[in-house]
């Protein structure tokens, strides 16, 4: 049987040639993802500068977005280009290189002085060099210069929300897309008896039937020009869907940004997961076969940083009611099952889980946005949710274990730089010192007085008659005294104890003075002993509390040096009253 991580992919084809990734003109990357798709198209023609340096740029990124290099993401690519747009940019306000062999170490080292000292020009600074190395026919002495340490990064500021604001921002998205939910379904009903020929033409419920139809296909009501470039929905369908406000056409098959948004908030709420991992995550395996009442969601992990045989995980998500990981994606499936269908009919089909409308056409012309949005605010303090500071308070704060990440990056990433671990922490250990005094107060009861004998009855000074008696002996028992034999808290009130003269050791009754102390530590040696040999459910059963007892006691009044004076101090009597005392020979 095979290992984990070790199954093998499935070859290609004989004579199968991976797609070429740089155009003939040197200037186009293409970034081929792993299912054989485009992450994304990079154009380098635009940008400042010579040819031959954006070819030599172009090819650098090639390297790093190819499939041995580390940008794989089409968000990581995005940016990387941006940056080196930038970064040409500034060339062109300087000397203008023409070729590699221009980039001095000079210009390099000009371009890092007149970056600003933030996170975001140490970013920038970081991805161009990283770009930089890969170029060829650079000079040695620019690659000594890139070769120099960054400076340290600053430790990041970003702390968890607390717990109110956690939870105020839960359940403002679960409102927000609770009602989103309840819209879209209502008006996909009425989709679905319009298709069924329920309404009568032309009334208000067969033209709003007929305007659902129209949107789920083209992704628009319809509209009508009204001249320079505008468009307007129809009046008859305006009048019949109340307006032309977003929720009165569009919205009502679509997700909005915010509505979106909200719904990936529930998401890392409930799972932890980070945000580029929601960005790109696909609609999960839907298994309805585990009993009558149990759904399972398995849903595919990729996390493009990772080794390559790490890379890939799956999430079981159970729905097993209300509230639960699986009903909330299969009712986030359910919202976003219309936007897949709308793009499947315009012939660009897709599997992505998140998909939202615009409100308007964007700088490529399209309507619909695959992913996690941006930016968005919602209605709760704070307003501008970040997904990543969210992912950090559940990973801290509420599932308190590491979610996609290792136990080592879960403490000392997560949990150890956050103020609430430090808060946490204290309230833990005073907690701990309060239980362990308790514990003590508890376990161990019977009172030690262990000093010289003008001293030793101290505490019993209010009561000369009982200290005399206590130090001649009368009110010996089989571990130590007994100050009222008459008033225990084992038998009824006014009656002689007849307990156990192990439950002594529990007694606020019973007092140990140091001539008690060799027997007590030659019965703490001999249930030592029997520890050994007793079946582990009869000492559990019979012994083990009386021992915690006895230890705590022994351990609390007196030293290692106390206890070792004390068996060469014991007699033959001594034990003789153990050895009856741990054979029940004493008991009443």
């Amino acid at each position: 049987m095979a290992g984990r991580h070790t199954a093998r992919a499935v070859l290609p084809q004989a004579g199968y040639r991976r797609p070429a990734s740089l155009d003939p003109t040197g200037l186009v990357v293409s970034v081929w993802a792993e299912n054989g798709g485009v992450e994304g198209v990079f154009d380098f023609t635009p940008l400042p500068g010579s040819v031959a340096l954006r070819q030599a740029l172009a090819a650098a990124f090639d390297s790093k977005s190819g499939p041995g290099g580390p940008w794989r993401a089409r968000a990581t690519c995005a940016t990387a280009h941006k940056y080196v747009a930038e970064f040409m940019r500034w060339l062109d306000t300087q000397d203008r290189p023409q070729t590699a062999a221009d980039l001095t170490a000079a210009v390099w080292n000009r371009w890092r002085m007149a970056l600003p000292a933030t996170a975001q020009a140490r970013r920038r600074l970081t991805v161009v060099r990283l770009l930089t190395v890969e170029v060829r026919g650079l000079p040695p002495e620019t690659r000594a210069a890139l070769a120099r340490r960054m400076p340290k990064r600053a430790p990041s500021k970003e702390v968890t929300y607390t717990y109110q604001e956690y939870t105020a921002i839960r359940a403002t998205a679960a409102a927000i897309f609770t009602r989103a939910l309840a819209r879209l379904r209502a008006n996909r009903e009425h989709l679905r008896r319009w298709h069924a020929g329920e309404f009568a033409e032309p009334d208000g419920d067969w033209l709003i039937g007929a305007a659902l139809d129209h949107l789920e296909r083209t992704g628009d009501v319809p509209l009508i020009n009204v001249g320079r470039g505008t468009r307007a929905v129809r009046i008859p369908f305006e009048r019949a869907l109340g307006g032309r406000r977003s929720v009165q056409t569009w919205g009502r098959l679509y997700l909005t940004r915010t509505e979106a948004f909200a719904a990936a908030v529930l998401l890392v709420a409930s799972e932890s997961w980070n945000r580029s991992v929601l960005d790109e995550m696909r609609v999960p395996d839907h298994d309805p076969a585990v009993g009558d009442e149990v759904d399972i969601y398995r849903v595919n992990i990729h996390k493009r940083r990772r080794p390559v045989r790490l890379r890939h995980t799956t999430n079981n998500l159970l729905d097993h009611g209300p509230g639960s990981p699986g009903r909330l994606m299969g009712q986030i499936i359910e919202a976003t099952g219309t936007g897949r269908r709308t793009l499947a009919l315009l012939g660009r089909p897709t599997d992505r889980l998140l998909v939202y409308r615009l409100n308007r056409h964007d700088r490529d012309g399209d309507l619909f946005q695959l992913g996690v949005p941006q930016q968005v605010r919602l209605d709760t303090e704070p307003g501008l949710v970040s997904l990543r500071r969210l992912r950090r308070t559940v990973q801290v704060l509420i599932r308190k274990e590491p979610a996609q990440n290792s136990q080592r990056t879960h403490e000392s990433v997560y949990v150890l730089p956050d103020p609430a671990t430090r808060t946490e922490a204290t309230a833990t250990i005073v907690q701990g010192l309060s239980d362990a005094v308790e514990h003590a107060t508890v376990i161990a009861t019977m009172r030690m007085m262990l000093g010289d004998d003008t001293d030793t009855l101290i505490e019993l000074s209010d009561d000369p008659e009982l200290a005399a008696a206590l130090q001649r002996g009368e009110l010996d028992t089989a571990t130590g005294a007994c100050t009222d034999l008459t008033n225990s808290p084992f038998t009824p009130a006014g009656l002689p104890c007849t307990a156990s003269f192990l439950l002594c050791l529990a007694c606020p009754n019973a007092v140990a003075t140091r001539r008690h102390l060799p027997r007590l530590v030659h019965l703490h040696d001999a249930m030592t002993e029997l520890r050994a040999v007793v079946d582990a459910d009869v000492w559990e059963l019979d012994w083990r509390v009386h021992f915690t007892r006895l230890s705590a006691l022994l351990g609390t009044h007196t030293t290692a040096a106390e206890q070792a004076a004390a068996r060469g101090q014991l007699t033959a009597a001594d034990r003789a009253r153990i050895a009856a005392l741990l054979h029940r020979k004493l008991d009443a």
